[in-house]
């Protein structure tokens, strides 16, 4: 259809007869751009207005190129559409419905409907568009020739530029300004303030080139994953590997951090943190290994280590919390939180974030790298979400200097009081 629209007279909308090509280098038909001229009294191009003063020469090339069209459109043994519902040929146009049929179409859903050879739909159409360019062509050059018979429009025109330069040097009136302070004062604070609701923050943004897209699947957000395996409800179905592991996008080094991970109601899943720099080929997942997390498997709570130690859990959590904090350990073994890295240690703690009750822990997490956040999703229905972060919003506000030192004054006021008491004693005395 493209090329059918390349090799058409911009004036007929027919495929090319007898193609002229005029000096500005565009074609028409020789019998259309003649007639057109006829009509007009002018030789300008139809289509960008250039006046071509030189006769129109033949276009070879272009006559050459609708032939061989013509000739590869007769040639086909399968030309046309066809109907994506009964593979019949589209020769039919449904005037009621407005759309092209097949005869199976016109016999099942169509049967009543006002229908025409779909070749005579066409000449009507194109009939039709070669009237409305017509008489948009006629305005168009009454218009540029100033004889136009609409007055509106040949005001309008006539008095284009000097609105435009009356409205350069006109200060709009002291009424007509906007309230500045009202509607822009505090804009960006204001927008942001509305945005927060609508583009919820996430803490850990997955990163999905840490896992083969045949293993597991990473929604387009990055924040919620699931296995592309049929995890069946029966112990250590499928086997933890190094390969199924999604890591978090960033890695954390210092601070205290913590984010929250849904694991609904699956029963197979297993989360945690681990050293980003390890080698993907070193099984099993443990703390030796570089991983320390919480791995469900049907009703069986256990952490990732070398004997897989089974957990006490009461109640199934659907939201994990996972958290790292940082602590020193004194002579006694009793531990501090402080938040320095010299002697200190790194503590990985689990919890039930809707309940805030404790699930596990690791302790004595060293410090030498920084810990990405992993899950490993192994229940094919039910993915794993990383829960958005509630955004506290807290403006500071500005105390007076009364206000601030509302105490200091209050107690100068009660010395200066206790002094001019005392020295009106002694005068007495």
């Amino acid at each position: 259809m493209a090329l059918e629209i390349d090799l058409s007279c911009p004036v007929c909308t027919e495929l090319f007869r007898d193609p002229v090509l005029l000096s500005c280098g565009h074609s028409f038909c020789r019998r259309c751009i003649n007639d057109l001229w006829t009509s007009s009294r002018s030789r300008n191009c139809s289509v960008c207005r250039q006046l071509s003063p030189q006769p129109p020469v033949s276009n070879l090339s272009l006559r050459n190129a609708c032939d061989s069209y013509l000739r590869e459109q007769n040639t086909k043994k399968d030309g046309g559409r066809k109907c994506q519902m009964h593979r019949e040929m589209i020769d039919l146009f449904c005037q009621t419905d407005g759309k092209a049929i097949c005869a199976k179409c016109k016999r099942d859903e169509h049967e009543w409907h006002v229908t025409l050879p779909l070749q005579q739909t066409v000449r009507q159409h194109k009939g039709k568009l070669k009237e409305a360019l017509h008489s948009a062509e006629k305005t168009l050059l009454s218009l540029q020739n100033g004889t136009s018979r609409n007055s509106k429009i040949a005001r309008y025109i006539k008095n284009y530029d000097e609105i435009m330069n009356r409205a350069k040097y006109t200060l709009p009136d002291a009424e007509a300004l906007i309230d500045v302070p009202k509607h822009l004062g505090n804009l960006k604070y204001k927008v942001w303030e509305k945005m927060k609701d609508i583009c919820p923050y996430y803490p850990v943004i997955l990163n999905p080139n840490t896992a083969p897209a045949d293993v597991v699947s990473v929604s387009d957000d990055l924040t919620s994953v699931s296995s592309c395996f049929r995890q069946q409800d029966e112990p250590n179905p499928v086997p933890l590997h190094r390969n199924r592991v999604v890591l978090g996008s960033v890695g954390y080094a210092d601070g205290v951090h913590t984010w929250d991970i849904e694991v609904g109601k699956s029963r197979h899943w297993t989360l945690g943190v681990c050293l980003g720099l390890v080698k993907r080929n070193v099984e099993p997942l443990t703390p030796v290994n570089g991983f320390w997390g919480l791995r469900r498997d049907g009703d069986s709570y256990r952490y990732l280590t070398t004997g897989m130690s089974r957990l006490n859990v009461k109640r199934n959590p659907e939201i994990v919390r996972v958290k790292i904090e940082y602590y020193h350990e004194d002579n006694d073994g009793v531990f501090f939180m402080i938040f320095r890295k010299q002697k200190c240690w790194r503590k990985v703690r689990f919890s039930d974030a809707r309940s805030d009750s404790y699930l596990a822990e690791f302790s004595r997490v060293p410090l030498e790298n920084e810990l990405f956040p992993f899950v490993i999703p192994e229940d094919q229905s039910v993915p794993l979400r990383v829960v958005p972060a509630k955004v506290i919003l807290k403006v500071e506000q500005k105390l007076s200097f009364m206000d601030t030192h509302k105490v200091l004054i209050l107690i100068c006021s009660v010395f200066v009081v206790v002094i001019a008491m005392i020295m009106s004693w002694k005068i007495q005395h």
